[in-house]
């Protein structure tokens, strides 16, 4: 008798490893796709900062000058340095007709004589411009040749001028030599460029045009006409810088009364009045000094660097600044409590049962203070109109909110709010005051952009 087979079905088995994986990879292209989709956290470090907004021109420079003219035709001998300061009736120059002068100082076993100091200043003056010569402003070449020719008749003429009345006596040449004397007391200069007679009511903006300016030397061997500059005194230390602005500029300048400025070829710097002034379409700025002229004697524009707001303090990025909105507290309302000994408020409630006030210790932080109020969180109480009591038994009502400027410190993997007092903002930063109560310090950490954390939210 053939037996009967019964074929099973087989149970089947679970594989716990592959659940387990699966569940795994969901999480993990969750996390993965929350991640991509969220508003990043970036984090900055603050780091200390100074800025300025620096503007430097090309300033041209307005004196009380005058140019003395050539009474007659004759050869020019100067007894003076450019630069110098002179008394009234003080001999300047010698105008010789005959040139015979000039042979005078060459005649003579002693007629003239070099000392170890001359020497030194000739060699001092070449030294100077080896040491600033550029292949790029070649004309300063011919500014030392003109030092070095001054320098050569300053030796000449000092030997000549100590024995000035004696060799005219001696060879007869007081007819053909006429001394003249300055009529004023001032600084001499040899040099002219026809814009000595500008004033700030007769300024245009084509005088700042370099390509129209020229310059003249006055000292010179060769025979002078009738009328001609011979030199150039200034009759005081008062002097003028004129800066010619754009309207952007001139707005800003507008208000200031007083500017820090600094003289881009010496790093020598001053504050010194300031005023502005518009000649129809054109902006100007007049700065008033009385000391430096002799530096730039010779010179009609001058290169300065005007510092118009500067400050020194904490350095963080403008996208950081966000506003909060906070309650302010008289200072007389906040008091001591709870377990730690916290600052905090008294809240007045009311008891449902009884009916009668009961006060509750909240406690909080001063984000700001002034000489009598206390900013605290303006999430504190979800309404406005909240009573709270001083130790001495006064009641506030809670205000409405104000708001202050700060950033999000991120330093406890949390977003803090701390206040900020700015000193100077851009659009890509901010120069914060270092040291405020509440506020931040050194190489903390913040929201590089504020918009983007939520208070209190953890950092991940």
């Amino acid at each position: 008798m053939a037996e009967k087979v019964t074929k099973f079905r087989k149970r089947k088995n679970v594989n716990i490893g592959v659940i387990v994986f699966l569940i795994i990879f969901i999480y993990v292209i969750c996390v993965v796709y929350i991640y991509l989709t969220k508003d990043h956290l970036s984090i900055y470090e603050v780091r200390e900062g100074f800025t300025a907004d620096n503007n430097v021109f090309n300033g041209l420079i307005l004196r009380n000058e005058e140019v003395v003219y050539s009474g007659a035709a004759g050869y020019i001998n100067y007894y003076h340095r450019d630069g110098d300061r002179v008394a009234k009736n003080t001999t300047i120059f010698t105008l010789d007709k005959n040139k015979k002068s000039y042979d005078l100082i060459g005649n003579g076993e002693n007629a003239l004589t070099i000392s170890s100091d001359n020497t030194m200043e000739v060699k001092k003056e070449i030294m100077n411009f080896h040491n600033d010569f550029s292949n790029s402003n070649f004309s300063t070449v011919y500014d030392l040749k003109y030092e070095l020719d001054n320098m050569v008749l300053e030796i000449a003429n000092d030997n000549f001028i100590n024995n000035l009345h004696n060799i005219m006596s001696e060879n007869g040449t007081s007819n053909s030599i006429k001394v003249n004397h300055s009529k004023i007391s001032g600084v001499i200069s040899y040099t002219i460029d026809n814009m000595e007679d500008i004033t700030t009511d007769s300024i245009t903006a084509e005088n700042f045009n370099p390509e129209t300016y020229n310059k003249t030397q006055l000292r010179t061997m060769e025979l002078v006409e009738k009328n001609s500059p011979i030199y150039r005194i200034i009759k005081n230390n008062n002097w003028n810088i004129i800066l010619l602005l754009d309207e952007n500029q001139y707005k800003k300048l507008q208000e200031k009364e007083n500017i820090k400025i600094t003289f881009t070829d010496t790093e020598i710097s001053t504050t010194v009045p300031i005023s502005t002034f518009q000649k129809g379409a054109d902006y100007f700025a007049k700065l008033s000094l009385t000391k430096y002229l002799d530096r730039y004697i010779s010179d009609r524009f001058v290169s300065i660097e005007l510092e118009t707001n500067s400050a020194k303090g904490l350095k963080i990025p403008t996208s950081a600044i966000v506003k909060k909105d906070f309650y302010t507290i008289p200072l007389e309302f906040f008091t001591l409590g709870g377990d730690s000994g916290s600052t905090g408020i008294m809240k007045e409630s009311y008891n449902t049962d009884s009916g009668e006030a009961e006060y509750v210790f909240v406690p909080t932080d001063i984000y700001y203070k002034t000489e009598t109020l206390g900013y605290i969180d303006g999430r504190l109480f979800e309404n406005p109109g909240v009573y709270i009591r001083s130790e001495s038994g006064e009641r506030y009502q809670v205000g409405p909110k104000e708001a202050l400027e700060g950033v999000f410190n991120v330093n406890k993997g949390y977003a803090t709010f701390r206040r900020v007092e700015i000193l100077y903002k851009n659009e890509e930063y901010c120069i914060i005051k270092d040291n405020t109560e509440y506020g931040l310090s050194v190489y903390d950490h913040i929201a590089l952009d504020g918009k983007t954390a939520v208070e209190q939210a953890i950092i991940y």
